[in-house]
This record gives C-alpha cells, structure tokens and sequence, in this order.
C-alpha cells in the first residue's frame, strides 16, 4: 500500500492512501474532537434532520429569516435560542441545520472545551457552528469567582473580525448565566429567539394530529390544563400517547403522569377599573392546587392600590381561553382591613410566556 505525505508548518505526516485533499470543507456535518496529542479535528457524523415529525408554532418562518437575513449581510450572524428544556429549542436546532445543508453550507458542532478552541473556529471555511446548552459548556463564571469566563474567549470570533463569514447558532437553558458581553448585544447575536410553552390552540393542534382518537372533550380539558400548567413539548407528547383512544379520560391521565404542577408558576395579574385605569404586577401562583388555602395580590400605581386574597377554587377558566378571578369572590388581605369601595370591572391571569387573554365581568 503506498504512503501519502502530507507537509505543514515544516512537519511531514504519513498516512495510508486513503488520505483525500480537499480545498475546501466538503459538505457534511462535523464534530469538534480534541485530543491533547493530535489536536483538534473534525470527525463526520450524521446530518441533524426533523425527519416526518410535524413543527409546531410558526418555527419555519423563523427559519426562514435566518437564512434571509445571513444572505443580506457582509458578516457573520449570530443567533441565539433560549427557553427551558422541552420548549422546542432542540427541534428548531435540527430544521436550522437541516436547511444549512440544503443551501450547500457545513455544519459544525462544538460540544466540548478546550484551550485553542477560538483559533480553530477561525481555520474553518463558511459554515454554520452550533453550540449547543452553550453556557454548560462554556462556563460564566458567575457565582464561582475562581472559575474563569469561557465565554467571552468567544467574543471576537462572534465580532466577525475574520474574512470568513458564518452563522453562529448557539442555545441556551438560563439566560442569567451567559455572558453580559453577549446578551443584548445585537452586534454579536443580531437574533435572540425564545422558546416559551405552547399555549391553549398550540395544545389543540398538537392532539389532534398525534391522538386523533382522543375524544374532542378530552382535548379542550387538556388546552384548559395548559392555562394553568406549563407543560413542554415532552409532557404533550407523553399526554398524547396517554390519550390515543376514545375512553381516555384526561384528568385520569394526568394524576399518573409525572407533569403535576408542584411548582408555582408566573402569573401577570391585571385589574382594570371602569375609568381605563389599569393596575398590573406579576405575582408567582399554583393554580393547579385548587384548595381552600388563598393567595395574596398586591396591586399598586401612583393613582390608587389593590390588596386583595383569593381562593384558586374560585379562578374560572373561560371557553373563550380567558382566566379570571371573579370581583365578587376576592377578599381584603386582612381580616382587619376591609375592601376599598371601588373595586375593579375585571380581573385576569396570564400565564407569563402564553397569550393575553381578558374577560369582562
């Protein structure tokens, strides 16, 4: 078998005659691998696909704009998807990629660290890099002092200063621990994307494809759920197993699914009065827990206050998709106090990360 010698940086490597040249990346899908003897390389892997596997809430329009808006600049673009695991974040990851190689571009994934890193980025020929759980990773540093900031060895290989573009997409679980040199900085990641729960006609719309059997009734209790629960993709797909068959019962399906709210969860609580004054805060609440133990709001503005309790047995979730408290069921915080003689015409609940919804008393 004849040998193949391959000259760089004034050092002569000997390799079988497998060994191809190329001039540029061949299209495919890589993976970052370092090794302390070797040195970083790319190793193939398989192409990142969404296969059949129906996208929900609008996901292709965003990707729409990526691509549109990486062929209108001169630089690189950055762009960064956050929200909880479970949201979709991991999915719109694989359309990105997906399209990357539709459009002839290389896909290249960073999962791990490792000084140099930056440098090699650097070597590379137009591409999409991924960085996935990015600040897992790469760590902040923040909340550990003698842990160094690997993120912002980053910041000039986002900057775009090489005369390479590329597309960085990187995802991230918590905000809070990325970087404040890239987070709102549009210079870096002209895109932020959030990944929030699905909402009520998101839920509708995912039963009806994957549990068609499940009974209509059974479905709306399940987008009812959602109003009160945040429930991810993950819950949805185990709920829709649960419910592929005419006598499934949803409040049975979810007293054994492991999906129970026992963590509260954000609320906006809006109170409107009669004059177009409105009073709004965001208050932590476990609706979920339908007992008779109340909830405490404090509402405040520089025109008036409304401290009041409530009973979640009382929140009344509306056909119309709205949650509301009912004015007639809500108490003085204090046994002590008693409630101001105006109270207001309506007050609602949105789950932060969902639809507004309002209802008139």
């Amino acid at each position: 078998m004849s040998s193949t010698y391959i000259e760089t940086g004034g050092q002569v490597r000997v390799y079988d005659s497998a060994v191809k040249a190329h001039d540029s990346l061949p299209l495919g899908t890589y993976r970052v691998r370092f090794s302390s003897k070797e040195g970083f390389s790319l190793v193939r892997t398989a192409d990142l696909a969404v296969g059949a596997e129906k996208v929900y809430g609008q996901r292709e329009a965003k990707v729409d704009k990526i691509f549109r808006t990486y062929a209108r600049l001169d630089r690189n673009l950055g762009v960064m998807l956050s929200g909880n695991k479970g949201q979709g974040k991991s999915m719109f990851l694989r359309m990105v990629a997906e399209r990357a190689i539709a459009q002839e571009l290389p896909v290249v994934l960073v999962t791990e660290d490792a000084d140099g890193i930056v440098d090699f980025l650097d070597t590379l020929d137009e591409c999409l890099v991924i960085f996935d759980e990015f600040e897992k990773v790469f760590a902040s540093g923040r909340g550990h002092l003698a842990e160094p900031n690997r993120q912002n060895q980053f910041l000039t290989l986002f900057d775009g200063m090489s005369s390479v573009r590329r597309i960085y997409c990187v995802t991230v679980n918590d905000v809070q621990d990325v970087s404040h040199y890239i987070v709102n900085r549009p210079g870096r990641f002209h895109y932020h994307m959030r990944f929030d729960y699905p909402g009520p006609d998101e839920v509708r719309e995912y039963l009806a494809d994957q549990a068609p059997h499940a009974a209509a009734s059974e479905v709306e209790n399940a987008a009812l759920f959602s109003r009160r629960v945040n429930l991810t993709y993950d819950h949805l797909r185990a709920i829709a197993f649960e419910m592929n068959h005419p006598e499934a019962k949803f409040s049975e399906i979810v007293e054994d699914l492991n999906i129970k709210a026992i963590e509260p969860s954000t609320y906006r609580v809006e109170a409107k009065y009669l004059d177009g004054t409105i009073l709004a805060d965001e208050s932590v609440l476990n609706l979920h827990e339908r007992g008779d133990v109340r909830r405490t709001i404090e509402l405040r503005s520089t025109q008036r206050a409304l401290f009041f309790s409530f009973a979640p047995r009382d929140v009344v979730f509306e056909d119309d998709g709205s949650i509301s408290i009912p004015v007639h069921t809500i108490d003085a915080m204090d046994e002590d106090e008693e409630m101001p003689d105006e109270l207001p015409a309506r007050i609602t609940l949105t789950l932060v990360g969902q639809t507004s919804y309002s209802f008139d008393r």
